[in-house]
């Protein structure tokens, strides 16, 4: 029968804990290593590229791919061979070409996801694209779009041209292309933050809309109906008489034959 209370078992106990957290700490990865998962990706699970000319799609898919990546913990080699798997059509030659120029200049084969992310951006990313993006940004107006369609656009232009600035200039450029009616009355309002402005914005906005359909309402019920009413047309035959000196209008010549004979027959 075990003593629970000896000393011998409590040195036991300890040793046996004691094991259970070495294991532990040999299967936790140490800082900056990936964390080993063993369900990794199908390849039909990853989107492809197909070689657009379009440098935003191949920006998108490589934004979209390292997110699934970061999801699974991969490391740089295998997400190297991930991408290579889902390059299709003339992104599939470009890279066969580039491998074959490697392999000639007996460079090294290439095994990094960073080392190939910077050939695909040469290749399918012009290097006035960010300049053009910055111009874009700094062209915005709200113009005839609503305000949640360019809260949209100018979130968009900020995320593909990857600007770092701080939230009051962010917040300066946003007014600077919002429409003046909506800008003026925002800057009537207190707001810290880009998300906090972009609500009031959409509320003004609302308000806005409110009025409007309220005064169209109030004006079609008094100058449309009533309106109307009044200005219905007479039922009133409009006869022309001729004027003071003018001779009347002989009869048609179409008169009825009975009366013709009758003064016949008196003369």
């Amino acid at each position: 029968m075990v003593d629970f209370n000896s000393n011998d078992f409590m040195d036991r106990l300890r040793e046996a804990l004691r094991s259970v957290n070495l294991e532990d700490e040999r299967r936790r990865p140490r800082r900056g290593e990936p964390r080993p998962n063993v369900d990794e990706f199908k390849i039909t699970e990853l989107p492809e590229f197909n070689g657009s000319a379009d440098p935003e799609v191949y920006l998108e898919w490589e934004r979209k791919i390292d997110r699934m990546f970061d999801f699974k913990y991969l490391d740089d080699e295998k997400r190297c061979k991930y991408a290579i798997l889902k390059l299709s059509k003339s992104a599939s030659l470009w890279y066969e070409g580039l491998k074959s120029r490697r392999i000639r200049d007996r460079k090294e084969k290439i095994s990094s996801w960073e080392s190939l992310k910077r050939m695909l951006r040469k290749r399918y990313v012009p290097s006035n694209h960010r300049l053009n993006l910055y111009k874009k940004i700094s062209d915005l107006v709200q113009g005839k779009m609503s305000v949640a369609e360019y809260i949209d656009e100018f979130e968009n232009l900020c995320l593909m041209g990857e600007l770092e600035e701080n939230e009051e200039q962010r917040m300066s450029r946003f007014l600077r292309g919002l429409n003046k009616n909506i800008a003026f009355a925002v800057e009537l309002c207190n707001y810290t933050d880009f998300n906090t402005l972009s609500t009031l914005c959409l509320k003004i906005e609302n308000q806005n809309k409110s009025r409007y359909n309220a005064g169209s309402s109030s004006g079609w019920s008094k100058g449309g109906v009533s309106g109307s009413a009044n200005a219905a047309p007479s039922t009133k035959p409009n006869v022309t008489q001729p004027k003071q000196g003018e001779p009347t209008p002989k009869q048609s010549s179409t008169a009825p034959k009975e009366t013709s004979l009758s003064k016949r027959g008196g003369v």
